[in-house]
């Protein structure tokens, strides 16, 4: 039986998270993150197919500009709406959104930096298909809202790209 290599780093990775936990290196450590690995990759099996994705370095670097000029704004707006209450800022939406990609990997990123953003909430993720409930706070339309994640998702996946081929979920269905 061959153990995929991602299974193999995954229980390398949870050992040295266990050794970093405990502080020091020691056998005693060192051999209880082999226990907890262990029984994390054969409890906790991967389902399915998995999508691998790419990461690309300059793509990362513009997400986290774009969500820091988002983070900067969306708490203004916040601030504004608690200083100055207004029926219009104080307004609230749920909006369904679907997403375009089909990685639960990229769904899970976005849905994390929607709540991340002051003002914004995801409440739901749903998988196949990908779609998000997100919760809006402010006067901006439900189109709007969808507008906004999908421009999101849109650097999302510049800086995480699903890789298409023989064996992945998104190879299967493009």
């Amino acid at each position: 039986m061959t153990v995929p290599m991602n299974r193999v780093t995954g229980a390398v990775g949870i050992v040295i998270v266990w050794v970093l936990l405990f502080g020091e290196l020691t056998a005693a450590n060192v051999v209880g993150g082999i226990v907890v690995a262990v029984a994390v990759t054969v409890l906790f099996p991967r389902r399915g197919p998995t999508t691998r994705h790419r990461l690309s370095l300059w793509g990362c670097v513009v997400l986290i500009g774009e969500l820091a000029v988002q983070l900067v704004r969306s708490s203004i707006t916040v601030a504004r709406a608690v200083i100055r209450p207004t029926p219009a800022r104080l307004e609230t939406k749920v909006v369904r959104v679907s997403l375009s990609t089909d990685s639960e990997l990229v769904g899970t990123v976005v849905a994390d930096l929607i709540t991340l953003t002051p003002g914004t909430l995801t409440l739901d993720v749903r998988h196949e298909p990908e779609r998000l409930i997100v919760h809006a706070l402010g006067d901006s339309s439900a189109a709007e809202v969808r507008a906004s994640v999908h421009a999101l998702e849109d650097q999302v996946l510049r800086a995480i790209e699903p890789r298409r081929g023989p064996g992945t979920r998104e190879g299967a269905g493009s």
